[in-house]
């Protein structure tokens, strides 16, 4: 009875001192910027189920209200960042930025963490050239770019030259070259190393659009995540919104809402077909009548 007793307080204990982001609400009420997605954990979610209906539509979603966010029309600059880093902020927006091309918009997926790059790696491609080596006059653009590596989808990486960290030299070449690309893309996603304690973050906010914030469910604490956002609101960059990720599958009160009513509308057509046959008959036609309504 001491040890339960013992192991209880000390599980209250902990979840009262922890002062993560825990769910939706929480980072709403705190950050006051809407929640534009909630991404389960994941192992490999760029594995062999990538494809698997289920587990692209929290991507779906994250783009659909993404897009009802941003001023339609015209071509669209968005970095994408976190506090700190293995957030599955590399994955996200690789996974978003195939979403998108699939659905017909014109995208460039631009590697700008130079220091702890991936999206070359989940591409299976070289590395170089890519973004250090345009920035620095080694080569040109069009060179740089991966074409078509995914439907609608094109690839700048990060580049191979050593050491090489953006700076203020290479502001106005970075401005320029993103303005250079607007004409070719509707969408263009910028990877950017986290936003606490690396320079190279705040340059890619200062010369986009806007931002989306991504929060790993339960990771960092909350003072660390608002000092992120206080760095992007200094930039006068707008933050089109926040993604929570990396959320338990289990916790119900996050990703249970998507999973639940996606599995109730993604039902077999079979099942589909069966409602009307229940509602139409005497025996158990109310029953029918409701589930249909929910």
């Amino acid at each position: 009875m001491f040890g339960l007793v013992l192991g209880i307080g000390v599980a209250l204990t902990l979840e009262y001192f922890d002062t993560s982001l825990r769910d939706v609400a929480d980072i709403e009420e705190r950050l006051k910027i809407p929640v534009l997605g909630v991404i389960p954990h994941n192992r490999d979610p760029l594995g062999p189920g990538k494809d698997d209906p289920e587990e692209a539509e929290p991507y779906r979603v994250l783009h659909t209200n993404l897009n009802l966010a941003v001023k339609p029309g015209g071509s669209l600059v968005l970095v994408v960042f976190s506090a700190g880093p293995a957030e599955g902020k590399s994955t996200t927006i690789c996974r978003l930025a195939h979403m998108m091309g699939a659905y017909g918009e014109r995208v460039l997926l631009v590697d700008g963490d130079l220091r702890r790059p991936a999206q070359h790696r989940l591409a299976n491609c070289p590395r170089s050239p890519g973004l250090s080596d345009v920035l620095a006059g080694k080569c040109e653009v069009d060179a740089a770019i991966r074409r078509s590596i995914a439907p609608g989808l094109d690839l700048l990486t990060s580049g191979g030259m050593p050491g090489f960290t953006l700076s203020l030299l290479y502001a106005n070449r970075l401005r320029d070259l993103l303005a250079s690309l607007r004409g070719k893309y509707e969408r263009i996603l910028v990877d950017s190393p986290p936003i606490i304690g690396v320079s190279d973050a705040s340059l890619l906010a200062g010369v986009s659009d806007g931002a989306l914030l991504l929060i790993q469910h339960r990771r960092n604490p909350a003072s660390m995540v608002l000092r992120a956002q206080q760095v992007i609101v200094g930039l006068k960059t707008t933050i089109f919104g926040a993604v929570l990720t990396q959320v338990p599958r289990g916790s119900g009160e996050d990703y249970g809402y998507y999973t639940q009513a996606y599995s109730y509308y993604s039902g077999s057509s079979s099942e589909a077909d069966d409602h009307p046959k229940r509602s139409s008959s005497g025996k158990g036609g109310s029953r029918g009548d409701s589930l249909d309504l929910k």
